[in-house]
């Protein structure tokens, strides 16, 4: 990696904004991406608009008129459904723009520097009709899985070895790295299970603060779902973050720095920008100063700096002032990780957690987010839960349903950003004016200890957590994922769209229809359904003979939805996306060069 010098680049002030679900190689419900821009806060366009052509059944097995739904063909084993044709399973997944593929980069978000390096793991579905083979690598070398793969059962955490492909519709967790075991345990850090040899171990401790690092990148022979923990444990993790990981072909020129929350006493925030390509030159608009050291070059407020990343590193930026709403440019795609060292939230609770989620590229931002909580942890369905608001453009004007959150802001400008309280149990639609003024929302858990505007003590039930917040004009028709199993309570919060003047029901494997949807904002358009996947260590929901677990689980919908896996136990919480589509939303640049 090296330095190059700043650039004379201005922003344009009037300049714009921007995940997977299906199993392997699935089309999924897949929708057109848009192209009419809604007026006076119409949020986006609706997915099924468009003219009639070739689609993808759920399965992605078939190519279907978009019309009347007749089978026009059905793919060969091979074969996947993508962009309306049988294809290649990978080319499938990345001509269908979602968080399914083959090429993935990723590394553990850095934790506090009193906290020693400990479990990192990943969760990977295949939900295709094929065997997946994995490999992994990190510095260019190739990582031996021959003792990191495992599965476990049904609503178990017991793991059992796996080695070989991965079989269609089977999952594993794949233990990525660990502290070396010749090292001593310190506190508070916890190590992988015993008798798992991690794919890389750390003899010496991982950099935490502003440097380049080495990221884990994974190819697959077909398209997996990809989701990682750090640590990995449940409880004993005391400091968990989850985040779903996106594959390259969604990565873009464009991206926005995203810190997972203010600094504290415990940690500051950090950003992690990811190159997949040698010689990506990466230039960074920071909206506040960048502090370098002797390896990584500074730069004042408002002045582009430039840094060059070889393939698979990433350039890690941790510091006090925030680097939210920093705009990033490059030459080749990239990828932009947002955590933090260990975030209070709020920031005068206990106790902290690492944060880490990669962040969709800007191009995928959309101009409406529709979000509800989770099982609230102490039964009262006036939890206050933050969110957090990211703008991309200079009068960017918001609307809120049902109502507006307290502080919740009516107009952003470029690279501004603000966190509001909304109760876990009345949810929030936002949308802004227009599909050209897009913007990031977050949604967050806080610290058992409570104290977020007026919330009593949890009683060490969660700490805190972040997650993106699927963008309306994202949703897709199925999902594939895992729930850790290593956590007591795990709620999935799933939300609906309606089509055609209807609610199309929602299946998931666990239940069939989801049941006890509920409306969501104020104008009838979005509905939200829980399912506990687990309570207090044990099963969670019964409808007749069908019991929902933790581990992996499928569903899916003839339309629209999202859901998001929300996991907590002692001091410690998770939450992920199942799946996300990669639509391009917006169109205009979000840098003008001059």
């Amino acid at each position: 990696m090296s330095l190059r010098s700043p650039t004379t680049i201005t922003l344009s002030v009037l300049a714009l904004a921007l995940g997977a679900g299906v199993g392997a190689g699935a089309c999924g419900h897949d929708r057109d991406p848009f192209t009419t821009a809604p007026q006076n806060f119409g949020g986006e366009p609706s997915p099924d608009a468009g003219h009639c052509g070739y689609q993808c059944s759920i399965d992605g097995r078939k190519v279907l008129d978009s019309c009347t739904g007749q089978v026009i063909v059905e793919c060969s084993n091979d074969l996947a459904c993508g962009a309306g044709t049988c294809q290649e399973p990978c080319a499938a997944a990345a001509a269908d723009s979602r968080s399914t593929g083959c090429d993935f980069y990723f590394q553990a978000p850095p934790s506090s520097p009193q906290f020693g390096d400990a479990c990192y793991a990943a969760f990977i579905v295949n939900s295709s009709t094929l065997a997946v083979d994995l490999t992994l690598e990190r510095d260019g070398k190739k990582l031996d899985l021959s003792g990191a793969v495992y599965r476990t059962a049904v609503g178990s955490s017991s793991l059992e070895a796996h080695t070989g492909p991965l079989a269609a519709g089977e999952s594993v967790i794949v233990f990525l790295s660990d502290r070396d075991p010749s090292l001593p345990d310190e506190p508070q850090v916890i190590r992988c299970p015993s008798g798992v040899k991690a794919a890389h171990y750390w003899s010496t401790p991982s950099n935490r603060g502003t440097s380049v690092g080495k990221s884990f990148r994974l190819e697959t022979s077909t398209p997996v779902a990809l989701s990682t923990i750090y640590p990995f444990g449940g409880a004993a993790s005391f400091l968990p973050s989850a985040t779903l990981v996106q594959p390259v072909v969604s990565w873009s020129k464009e991206n926005v720095i995203i810190n997972g929350w203010e600094a504290v006493t415990a940690g500051k925030p950090v950003a992690q920008i990811v190159a997949a390509e040698d010689d990506t030159k990466v230039t960074v608009y920071p909206r506040k100063d960048i502090l370098g050291n002797s390896a990584i070059a500074g730069s004042p407020a408002g002045v582009p700096v430039s840094y060059t990343l070889g393939h698979g590193e990433f350039l890690q930026l941790t510091q006090t002032d925030e680097l939210t709403g920093s705009f990033i440019v490059s030459d080749k795609p990239t990828s932009v990780f947002g955590g933090h060292q260990c975030a209070d939230i709020p920031s005068t609770g206990a106790a902290c957690d690492t944060l880490g989620q990669q962040i969709p590229s800007f191009e995928h931002w959309g101009s409406e987010y529709a979000s509800a909580g989770y099982r609230p942890r102490a039964g009262d369905e006036q939890e206050p839960m933050p969110y957090r608001i990211v703008a991309a453009r200079d009068g960017t004007r918001f609307e809120y349903e049902p109502t507006i959150p307290p502080g919740a802001p009516t107009e952003l400008q470029a690279g501004e950003s603000a966190y509001f309280p909304v109760t876990v149990g009345s949810g929030i639609v936002v949308r802004s004016q227009d599909t050209e003024h897009p913007f990031y929302l977050a949604a967050y858990m806080t610290g058992w200890l409570g104290g977020y505007f007026g919330s009593p003590s949890y009683g060490t039930a969660g700490d805190p957590e972040f997650v993106n917040v699927v963008p309306t004009g994202q949703y897709l028709g199925a999902y594939s994922f895992y729930a850790d199993p290593t956590y007591a309570e795990t709620s999935l919060v799933v939300i609906r769209q309606k089509t055609d003047g209807r609610f199309d029901d929602v299946e998931l494997d666990c239940t069939g229809p989801i049941q006890g949807f509920r409306p969501l904002g104020s104008r009838g358009e979005f509905e939200y359904a829980r399912v506990d996947l687990s309570i207090k260590g044990g099963n969670g929901l019964v409808t007749g003979d069908r019991t929902c677990t933790r581990g992996l689980h499928g569903m899916q919908s003839a339309g629209p939805f999202t859901a998001t896996i929300w996991g907590w136990d002692r001091a410690a919480s998770y939450a992920y996306p199942g799946g996300t589509a990669h639509r391009t939303l917006v169109e205009t640049p979000l840098v003008s060069v001059h």
